[in-house]
């Protein structure tokens, strides 16, 4: 029974096709009937006086054309086929912004020729994802994430140690070689020369606590980024009066805060926000262009932690990975780093942009990368607990 099924539907099919044909085949005698008429019209034309040398010659090749045209056009069926969509060669995970990441990416499209993927999304997301989703991401590298994130997730990264690790800055090497730093990031207070005043001028991460800044402080939500909650546990951790740093400084912020650093940066710019954090590339572009802003670094001590690169374990591609990887610590790439994004390399023989002072003689704090996660954790769940009682919900 099924088998006959089967045959009357081929039957069907076939009558289905002889009757296309047929059409078709109509179709085509309808063409050639009308191209004669315009062969018998265009001849008459052409019959005139005044008729050129070889014009016969001419006007029966043009015919020709135009009738092949005809039956070609005629000869077409069924609806166009849409483009396959293009695999990527390499699906990239990153939490920079835009303006970084771009630019670096399209570099590495047309030195390679390789297709990337961009998904962009937090730290904290990434994190998430990565713990918790049933299906693991397709993800073949993680681009631009904070050192601490990536050391909190190793076990999720491939071991590789790139050829240009060697030239690496020490400090900034990951002794297992599960990620690869990527750029070193000082953060600073800059502040808007027009609205803070010489006697106002910060100095520290004290400063933010100042009554006089309460809801005029640029700061971003530290769960959303690894700068931010960087700048927090370095705060938190060179705090040395009485009383809970966290605590006081939410109540300045007014418990607000913005989604990302350009937020930041603009509104410190038109004057909303008078003083705020930011990344020193950031504030020294705004000062380089001319902009009402200048910038500290707070004398307690800073961080200038990298963000980083890893390649994802049981990636579906890790040849387009490694290269990736290796291309993002290549020379050529550090020195677009520096010299088109303000930001600071982390090789040793690419120097910072003139006038900035070399790494080595920023005030830095000393704090080591174990440390640093523990402590980001336990200020991140302060954060949620302090958020969650001001809600009145229950804290998590």
């Amino acid at each position: 029974m099924r088998r006959q099924c089967q045959g009357g539907g081929t039957d069907i099919k076939m009558k289905e096709t002889v009757m296309g044909m047929k059409a078709d085949v109509r179709s085509m005698k309808a063409a050639s009937r009308g191209m004669k008429a315009a062969v018998r019209s265009i001849k008459a034309a052409a019959a005139g006086p005044g008729r050129a040398a070889g014009g016969k010659r001419k006007f029966t090749f043009s015919i020709l054309c135009l009738f092949c045209t005809a039956v070609l056009s005629s000869c077409q069926s069924g609806p166009e086929t849409a483009p396959m969509p293009a695999v990527p060669d390499l699906v990239l995970y990153t939490a920079q912004e835009e303006e970084i990441y771009e630019p670096i990416i399209k570099e590495f499209e047309e030195r390679t020729n390789l297709m990337v993927k961009v998904e962009r999304g937090s730290s904290e997301e990434m994190t998430g994802r990565l713990e918790y989703e049933e299906e693991r991401p397709d993800w073949d590298v993680v681009f631009g994430v904070g050192i601490e994130t990536l050391e909190q997730s190793k076990e999720h990264w491939q071991v590789y140690k790139s050829p240009e690790a060697a030239f690496i800055t020490e400090s900034f090497q990951c002794e297992d070689n599960r990620w690869t730093s990527f750029s070193a990031l000082p953060l600073v207070i800059m502040y808007n020369t027009n609205v803070v005043t010489y006697r106002e001028l910060p100095v520290g991460w004290n400063s933010l606590l100042e009554p006089r800044w309460k809801g005029r402080i640029a700061f971003v939500d530290p769960r959303r980024s690894d700068v931010y909650s960087a700048a927090l546990v370095t705060a938190v951790h060179t705090w040395e009066k009485r009383g809970d740093y966290l605590e006081q400084f939410m109540e300045n912020l007014e418990y607000g805060t913005l989604n990302s650093m350009q937020e930041v940066n603009v509104g410190i710019l038109d004057g909303r926000y008078s003083l705020g954090v930011t990344m020193e590339e950031s504030a020294q572009a705004l000062l380089s262009e001319g902009a009402d802003v200048d910038y500290i670094y707070p004398q307690e001590g800073t961080t200038a932690l990298p963000d980083g690169t890893a390649i994802v374990k049981g990636c579906s591609n890790p040849d387009a990975a490694r290269q990736f990887l290796d291309f993002t610590v290549s020379r050529d790439t550090q020195r677009i780093l520096v010299s088109d994004l303000n930001r600071r390399s982390v090789r040793s023989d690419v120097p910072p942009l003139p006038g900035l002072s070399p790494i080595g003689r920023l005030p830095l704090i000393e704090m080591d990368l174990e440390e640093l996660t523990r402590e980001k954790k336990d200020v991140l769940a302060r954060w949620n607990g302090i958020l969650s009682r001001r809600e009145g919900r229950p804290v998590e």
